[in-house]
C-alpha cells in the first residue's frame, strides 16, 4: 500500500474516532443522561456536590448521601489495578476522562470509599444516579455544539483529503480533538466497560499531545509548505513538546491507580495553555514577513486563534480542574460551558477559510458583522426578557379582556420590536461601515457619469479610475469590443508595464468565462497571468462582464485586489457589477447616437427622407 493510501486510511480512522466521540450527544437530546452531582479533582477531593441539580429545590444523589465539599476519595482502596472490579468501575465513573463533572447512564449505582474526616471514621457511600435535568436552552446549546463539532471535524478532514501537507495535517490533528463537540455521553457509555474507558483515556492523552504538536506545526508552516528559513530549526522541537504534554496527561491518569495527580493534571493544562500563547506569538511574529495577500490570510488565522483558544482554555479549566470552584466557590453551568465551547467554532471556520482560499477579504468585515449581530441581539433580548418577567404585573395594571393580549398587544409589540430592529440595523451599519458607504457613493457618482457622458473613453476612464480610487484597488483595466476583438483601452491603473493588449477566447478562458456566466468571475492567484508583467499585488482578481441593455457583450473590466492585499468583498462585487451594467448602457447609448448621426448625414447627402430614430435617453 502506498504512502498516500496509508495516510488517507489513517485520516479516515481518525475522523471516525473524532465523530464517534461527538455523535453520542444526539442521544442526550432525546433521552437524558444521569448524574451523581459529584465533582472531584484529580486528587480525589470533592469540589462540588450539586452539579446539574438545583441545590435549593432538588438534592443531588451525592448531597443526599451526605457527601460534602472537601471529602476525599480513598484512592488506595479504590483503584483500577483490577479493571474488572466494582471498585474500578465506581472510580472510573467519578475520575475517568480527566476528572471533573461526569455524566452517566440512568440507574447506574456506585460505591465510593471516603477517607476519614476530622473525628469521624472512613465510610463507604452508595450512590444511585438520577436523571440530570437539561432544559430547552441546554438542549439547544448541546445541539449547536454537536453540529459544529461534526462539521468542524469533517471540514478539517476534507482539507487534508484535497490538499495534504503539513498545514492541513497540523490543523486536523488539533481540531479533530479540540472542537466544540461534547464528550460527556461518550464517556458515560464507556463507563459500562472500565477497561475500554482506560484505553480511551490513554489514547486521549496521546491525541492531546498530537493535537498541540499539530497546532505548532500549523503555526510554523502556514501559509507555506515549509517553515521560513529562520524557523526551520524549531520544527524539531515540536515533536518533543507533543510527547511531553502526552506524558503529563498519561501521568495525570495515574489517579485511577491510587496516586493523587492534581498537580500533574494542572501542569499538563498549563503546558497546553503556554503552547496556545506561543502559537499566537509565533503567528504574530511571522505575519510581518509575509506577502500582503498571505498577510491577510494570516490575519484570519490570528483572529480565529485569539477568539477560539482563550474560550476553549476557560471551558477546559472549568470542566476538568477545580481552579474556578476554589477561586469563586461556583463553576459555570454546563449550558454556559457549552456556549463557551461553541466559540471554538470561530477558530475552525476562520482557519478553514484561510487555508482553503488563496485570497481572502479583510478579516475586519466578519468580525464587524459578528460584533454588530451580538450587539443587536443583546439590545433586543434585554427588553424582551424584561417584558416576559413583568407580563403578569402589566396585565394586572391594565384591566383588558383576555383576547386583547394575544390578538392586539402581542402583534403590536412584535411590530414595534421589528421596526426598532430595522432602525438599529441601519444606524449601526452607518456607524460601522462608513468606508463601504463612501465607496458606494463614489461608484454611484461614476455610474451617473457614464450614463450622461457622450464619450466612450470617458466611460472607460470612469470604469477604471473610479473603482480603483473608491475601493483602493491596486489595478484596473477595461478590454472593450472594438471590431469584434476585446482590446485594452486607456486609461488603466497599475497596468503601465503590462504587454497584454487584447483578450483571446482560447488563451484567456478564465477571464472570458465571465461572459458565459454573465456574472463577475473571481481569478485565482497565479491562475491567469498571460502577458502580464504585474506583481502579485496588482494581478487581476476579478473579471466583471459589461453588457448592454440589448444583452450584447460590450467589454470586460479587470480589477486587482485592495492595496492591503485583501480580496474584493461580495458587496463590493455587487457595486462593480452595477457600475458595469450602467457602463454597458452608456456604451450602447453612444453607439445608437453614432448610428443616428450617420443616418442623418446619409440622408443629407442623398436627399432621401430616411427616418431617424429619436435620441436615446440616458
Amino acid at each position: 500500500m502506498s504512502a498516500s493510501a496509508l495516510s488517507r486510511l489513517g485520516l479516515i480512522l481518525l475522523t471516525v474516532w473524532g465523530l464517534a466521540m461527538v455523535l453520542p450527544s444526539f442521544y442526550r437530546l432525546v433521552w437524558p443522561v444521569a448524574s451523581f452531582g459529584l465533582t472531584a479533582d484529580n486528587d480525589g477531593i470533592v469540589v462540588d456536590v450539586i452539579g446539574p441539580f438545583d441545590g435549593n429545590n432538588v438534592q443531588s444523589p451525592a448531597e443526599a448521601a451526605g457527601v460534602v465539599v472537601g471529602d476525599r476519595l480513598d484512592l488506595r482502596q479504590m483503584n483500577c489495578w483490577h479493571p474488572r472490579s466494582s471498585l474500578c468501575a465506581s472510580l472510573t465513573v467519578v475520575l475517568g476522562g480527566s476528572a471533573g463533572l461526569q455524566d452517566t447512564l440512568p440507574g447506574r449505582e456506585i460505591d465510593l470509599a471516603l477517607l476519614p474526616r476530622a473525628g469521624e471514621p472512613g465510610r463507604v457511600v452508595h450512590l444511585r444516579a438520577e436523571v440530570a435535568p437539561l432544559d430547552v436552552a441546554g438542549r439547544l446549546v448541546l445541539l449547536a455544539d454537536t453540529v459544529v463539532g461534526i462539521l468542524s471535524t469533517l471540514a478539517a478532514a476534507w482539507l487534508v483529503w484535497i490538499r495534504p501537507g503539513w498545514v492541513t495535517w497540523g490543523f486536523f490533528f488539533y481540531f479533530f480533538w479540540f472542537n466544540p463537540g461534547q464528550t460527556y455521553t461518550y464517556y458515560a457509555i464507556l463507563q459500562s466497560w472500565p477497561l475500554l474507558l482506560l484505553m480511551a483515556q490513554v489514547l486521549g492523552a496521546l491525541a492531546t499531545g498530537a493535537a498541540f504538536a499539530g497546532l505548532l506545526i500549523f503555526a510554523l508552516h502556514f501559509p507555506n509548505a515549509e517553515p521560513d528559513e529562520g524557523w526551520r530549526r524549531w520544527k524539531r522541537l515540536v515533536l518533543w513538546v507533543g510527547v511531553f504534554i502526552a506524558v503529563l496527561r498519561l501521568s495525570a491518569g495515574a489517579n485511577l491507580f491510587g496516586v493523587p495527580t492534581e498537580p500533574l493534571a494542572e501542569a499538563s493544562y498549563i503546558c497546553g495553555y503556554v503552547t496556545d500563547v506561543a502559537v499566537l506569538v509565533l503567528l504574530l511574529v511571522r505575519r510581518r514577513t509575509l506577502h500582503p495577500r498571505n498577510e491577510q490570510r494570516m490575519n484570519w488565522v490570528i483572529a480565529g486563534c485569539a477568539i477560539g483558544l482563550p474560550s476553549f482554555i476557560f471551558a477546559e479549566v472549568c470542566e476538568s480542574t477545580g481552579w474556578l470552584q476554589s477561586a469563586w466557590g461556583k463553576a459555570p453551568s454546563e449550558t454556559v460551558l457549552g456556549l463557551v465551547y461553541l466559540v471554538q467554532g470561530v477558530l475552525g471556520y476562520f482557519v478553514w477559510t484561510a487555508v482553503r482560499r488563496q485570497r481572502v477579504i479583510s478579516v475586519a468585515i466578519p468580525l464587524r458583522h459578528g460584533t454588530v449581530t451580538t450587539m443587536l441581539t443583546l439590545a433586543l433580548a434585554v427588553p424582551v426578557v424584561f417584558l416576559h418577567e413583568r407580563v403578569n404585573e402589566i396585565r394586572e395594571a391594565f384591566h383588558l379582556p383576555e383576547w386583547v393580549w394575544p390578538l392586539v398587544v402581542a402583534p403590536a409589540v412584535m411590530i414595534a420590536l421589528h421596526r426598532v430592529h430595522e432602525v438599529a440595523v441601519v444606524l449601526v451599519d452607518r456607524v460601522f461601515n462608513q468606508a463601504y458607504h463612501r465607496a458606494r457613493r463614489g461608484l454611484e457618482q461614476a455610474g451617473h457619469a457614464v450614463l450622461a457622458t457622450g464619450s466612450m473613453s470617458a466611460i472607460d476612464q470612469n470604469l477604471t479610475e473610479a473603482p480603483a480610487r473608491s475601493l483602493r484597488l491596486t489595478s484596473a483595466a477595461v478590454f472593450r469590443d472594438l471590431g469584434g476583438v476585446l482590446r485594452r483601452t486607456d486609461p488603466v491603473v497599475g497596468w503601465a508595464d503590462a504587454a497584454l493588449q487584447q483578450l483571446q477566447p482560447d488563451l484567456d478562458a478564465p477571464v472570458m468565462a465571465c461572459l458565459a456566466s454573465r456574472k463577475p468571475t473571481r481569478l485565482a492567484p497565479e491562475g491567469w497571468r498571460r502577458g502580464l508583467a504585474l506583481s502579485e499585488d496588482q494581478a487581476p482578481c476579478l473579471a466583471v462582464p459589461v453588457f448592454g441593455w440589448t444583452g450584447q457583450a460590450k467589454a470586460i473590466a479587470l480589477f486587482g485586489p485592495h492595496a492591503t492585499g485583501s480580496d474584493i468583498t461580495r458587496d463590493e462585487c455587487e457595486m462593480l457589477e452595477t457600475l458595469a451594467l450602467q457602463a454597458g448602457r452608456g456604451y450602447e447609448r453612444i453607439e445608437v447616437e453614432m448610428i443616428r448621426h450617420e443616418l442623418h448625414d446619409l440622408r443629407a447627402r442623398l436627399g432621401d427622407p430616411i427616418k431617424v430614430p429619436p435620441p436615446v435617453a440616458g
